[in-house]
């Protein structure tokens, strides 16, 4: 083989190499941190998939903290997609930010409840057992997120409890976890999505809310109309939402969607 034969060789390898690098893009999502477990394993997969880069920002659904979804998409964060519950997501379409064509469901999410780790497991597998165990908590820990909203509006007035439970709340602002003030020490007992206590060091875990004060939160994504990646970022929503993804998901906690079978 020839010097020239050689040359031209390694040139058009580096120009292979070049090309490849470039296609690669930048994929920014402003995520629920209920996602948080399963991107443990979903963000590297689908990085060695692609080859693109996830940058993520992570925050609850709803709150007015800096890092709250609404507040991000408010302030006009830059992001090609954003994930939330559904019910942040019919909110923050209002604005027009988002192509609603790009809208795709990617996950299901139930409330769990734990404890410190090491202290005595109460009873919760029925309404009448989170009630007692929630009355005999001396603290009580919730998020400012979808999951709080419902536990404080919803599910605390259900059991008759609401008023007791006010006196002694903690709640979990911002990013920060339920199962974080948990294993501080600064509440006895909590809730949040199953998939954020199970990945948060310093609890243990007892299981869902029973089914009768149980809310099960759909988890979609939305592409940015101004996202410079938008083909990749439809991508990495659909990528969320196959087959492929779908053990990841389940692993951490979270249902995933199922396809519906055609009959």
């Amino acid at each position: 083989m020839t010097i020239k034969r050689i040359i031209a060789m390694t040139m058009a390898t580096a120009g292979l190499g070049v090309s490849g690098a470039a296609a690669a893009e930048d994929v920014h999502v402003i995520a629920t941190g209920a996602l948080q477990g399963a991107m443990k394993t979903l963000k590297p997969a689908y990085e060695k998939k692609t080859g693109n880069t996830l940058v993520i920002a992570w925050g609850p659904s709803f709150g007015t903290s800096p890092e709250a979804i609404p507040e991000r998409i408010r302030n006009r964060e830059p992001m090609d997609v954003t994930i939330g519950t559904e019910e942040t997501l019919d909110a923050v379409a209002k604005s027009g930010v988002f192509d609603p064509t790009s809208r795709k469901v990617i996950a299901l999410s139930q409330i769990g409840i734990a404890v410190p780790k090491g202290q005595p497991h109460p009873d919760v597998s029925t309404e009448a057992a989170v009630r007692q165990a929630l009355l005999s908590a001396k603290r009580v820990a919730y998020s400012q997120g979808a999951s709080g909203v419902y536990i404080k509006t919803t599910m605390l007035p259900k059991l008759g409890i609401a008023d007791q439970i006010a006196a002694k709340t903690v709640v979990a602002e911002g990013r920060e976890l339920v199962g974080t003030v948990l294993a501080r020490g600064e509440a006895d007992i909590g809730m949040q999505q199953v998939s954020e206590l199970k990945v948060t060091p310093g609890v243990d875990f007892l299981g869902p809310l029973p089914a009768g004060i149980q809310k099960v939160s759909r988890f979609a994504g939305m592409v940015s109309k101004d996202s410079r990646n938008a083909k990749a970022a439809r991508g990495f929503l659909a990528y969320l939402a196959s087959a492929e993804a779908r053990p990841l998901i389940e692993a951490s906690g979270l249902d995933p969607v199922r396809p519906t079978k055609r009959r």
